[in-house]
C-alpha cells in the first residue's frame, strides 16, 4: 500500500513539473500583466502540484472568447471621440473625458440628476421604493444576493411586480451568489420573472469561468432611473433598519441620460449570459454631448472584454493630471506599479494625496498584501488613514475638487484587470462636492497611519505581507 502511494505522489509530481514546462512558456506568450505573469509562473514552477490545477481553474485566459461572443462596443463608432466646444468643463475634466470616450466607452451627458447616499437604510428604502414604483421594467445586476433577510425581502418584492406584469430582468454573479442562485430566487422564475447566472463556475457549461466575476451592482427601473455604487443586495450592505455590523458603504443614483448608459452595460451582461436577442431591449445611444443644467455625468463600463480598459486609464490620467488633491476610499488597496508610482509622484509633487483603507478588511490576505505598500507611500508623501468603526467597503475618489468617481470598483489589480466593473465620472462642481464631502465624513471617524504602525512588526508579519504582495495579482 505504502509503495503504491509513494508511486502515485511520484507520477503526480513528475506530471506536474512536466505540466509547469508547457504552461509557463504559454503563461510568458499571453502577454498578461507583468504581475500576474510572475505571479503565476512562480507558482507553478515552485509548487506546481498546487499551481498547475489552480491554473487550469482560474488562470486560464476566457478574456479572448468572451471579447469576441460580446462583439459590440459601449461607444457610438458613428460620433467622433471628443467633446463639442461649448461644453462647460474644466481643461483637465474635458481630457479625461476624452480619454474615456476614445478608449471605447460612453461620451458625456449633462442632464442628469444625481444624488449619493452613504447610508444603508436610506439606500434600501430608495431602492424598495424604485421597485413599488416600477410599471415597466426592472433590470438588476449584483454580485451578492444575501440569504438573509434582505435578499428575501427583495426576492418577494420582485416577484409580486413580476406577477403585476413589470417585466423583471435578475443578473446574478455565479461566485458572489452560489447560494442564492438557484431555488432562492425560484419565486421570481414562477411569477414570470428571469434570472441569469453569469459565467458558471465549473466547465460544464461553455460560457463559463472561476476567476472572471461580474462585480457590478446595478438597479435599473422603468429606464428612466438607476442605482450602482459598491453596495450588495444583503443585510451588510442594506436594510429596513439600523445593524451594528453593516458596513460603510456608498450608492448613488442618477436620472437622465445616463440611465441609457447604465441599461447599455446592463443589457451587454444579459445578452451575454442568456443569449437573448442583443437587439431586443438595447436603449438607443446617448449623444456625445446632450446640452442640459443638470450633473455632467460619464457612465464607464469596464471589464477584461474591452482591450483599452477605460476605467483603468481613466484613473492612471487623473492622479498624473491632479494638481491639488488626491482623495481615495477603497475597502481593497492593493495598486499595481503604475497606479503605486501616480500616487508617490504626486505626493512628491506637493499633492495632498490621502488613501482610506479599513482597519480590517473581510479578506486578511489582502489586507497583508495591500499593507505592504504603505512604507514606500508614506515615505513619498501619501497619508493613509485606517477606517475603525467597522467594515469599509465604499469605492470613491475625488480629485482637485474638480472630477469624482463613484462606482464598484476598488483600487486593486482585480478590479482593474479582471472584473466587471461600472462607475461614473462626475464633472459638475455639485456632485463633486458631494462625494469630497463623504470622503470628509469617513476621515473624520478614521486614524491616520504613522511610521510606527508599518515600521512596528515582527518578522513572520513582514514575510506574510511580501509573500502576499508577490501572489497579489492571484488574490
Amino acid at each position: 500500500m505504502n509503495t503504491s502511494l509513494w508511486i502515485i505522489g511520484h507520477f503526480l509530481e513528475v506530471a506536474g513539473y512536466l505540466m509547469a514546462l508547457i504552461l509557463i512558456p504559454r503563461i510568458l506568450l499571453e502577454r498578461r500583466h507583468p504581475g500576474a505573469t510572475i505571479a503565476w509562473v512562480m507558482a507553478i514552477g515552485l509548487i506546481p502540484v498546487v499551481g498547475v490545477p489552480l491554473y487550469f481553474l482560474i488562470g486560464g485566459k476566457r478574456i479572448q472568447k468572451i471579447r469576441n461572443e460580446k462583439r459590440w462596443s459601449m461607444a457610438d463608432e458613428s460620433t467622433p471621440p471628443h467633446l463639442p466646444e461649448d461644453v462647460s468643463i474644466s481643461p483637465d475634466g474635458r481630457r479625461i473625458a476624452t480619454l474615456l470616450m476614445r478608449s471605447g466607452t460612453f461620451p458625456l451627458t449633462s442632464d442628469n440628476d444625481v444624488r449619493l447616499i452613504d447610508d444603508g437604510a436610506e439606500a434600501y428604502a430608495t431602492l424598495v421604493g424604485m421597485i413599488k414604483d416600477a410599471r415597466e421594467s426592472i433590470e438588476i445586476a449584483t454580485f451578492i444576493l444575501g440569504r438573509d433577510d434582505v435578499g428575501r425581502a427583495l426576492v418577494s418584492l420582485l416577484a409580486r411586480k413580476a406577477e403585476e406584469g413589470v417585466k423583471v430582468r435578475l443578473l446574478l454573479d455565479a461566485l458572489g451568489c452560489l447560494r442564492t442562485r438557484g431555488r432562492f430566487v425560484q419565486p421570481i422564475r414562477d411569477a414570470g420573472g428571469q434570472v441569469g447566472i453569469f459565467l458558471p463556475l465549473l466547465p460544464i457549461r461553455r460560457k463559463w469561468s472561476a476567476n472572471l466575476r461580474n462585480h457590478r451592482k446595478i438597479v435599473i427601473v422603468d429606464r428612466k432611473r438607476a442605482m450602482l455604487g459598491g453596495m450588495n443586495l444583503a443585510k451588510e450592505y442594506m436594510g429596513p433598519s439600523p445593524y451594528e455590523k453593516r458596513w460603510k458603504d456608498v450608492s448613488l443614483t442618477v436620472e437622465g441620460s445616463g440611465v441609457n448608459d447604465i441599461l447599455t452595460v446592463f443589457m451587454q451582461d444579459w445578452t451575454y449570459t442568456t443569449g437573448e436577442d442583443p437587439d431586443c431591449g438595447m436603449p438607443s445611444r446617448a449623444v456625445p454631448y446632450k446640452d442640459g443644467d443638470g450633473s455632467m455625468v460619464q457612465v464607464v463600463g469596464d471589464g477584461p472584454d474591452i482591450l483599452e480598459r477605460p476605467l483603468y486609464s481613466g484613473v492612471l490620467a487623473a492622479l498624473g493630471q491632479a494638481r491639488e488633491s488626491i482623495w481615495v476610499v477603497t475597502p481593497y488597496f492593493v495598486p499595481d506599479e503604475p497606479l503605486s508610482a501616480a500616487l508617490a509622484m504626486a505626493a512628491r509633487l506637493g499633492v495632498d494625496v490621502r488613501v482610506v483603507i479599513p482597519e480590517r478588511s473581510n479578506h486578511p490576505l489582502v489586507d497583508l498584501a495591500g499593507r505592504s505598500f504603505l512604507p514606500d507611500l508614506m515615505t513619498a508623501g501619501v497619508r493613509f488613514y485606517f477606517y475603525r468603526p467597522r467594515m469599509l467597503h465604499a469605492k470613491l475618489i475625488a480629485i482637485d475638487r474638480r472630477l469624482a468617481m463613484v462606482g464598484t470598483a476598488n483600487m486593486d489589480m482585480r478590479s482593474f484587470h479582471l472584473n466587471f466593473e461600472i462607475a461614473t465620472f462626475l464633472y459638475s462642481p455639485g456632485d463633486v462636492q458631494q462625494v469630497s464631502g463623504v470622503i470628509e465624513s469617513i476621515i473624520e471617524e478614521s486614524r491616520q497611519v504613522t511610521t510606527r504602525d508599518t515600521e512596528d512588526k515582527g518578522k513572520i508579519r513582514r514575510f506574510s505581507e511580501e509573500i502576499c504582495r508577490v501572489f497579489s495579482p492571484l488574490l
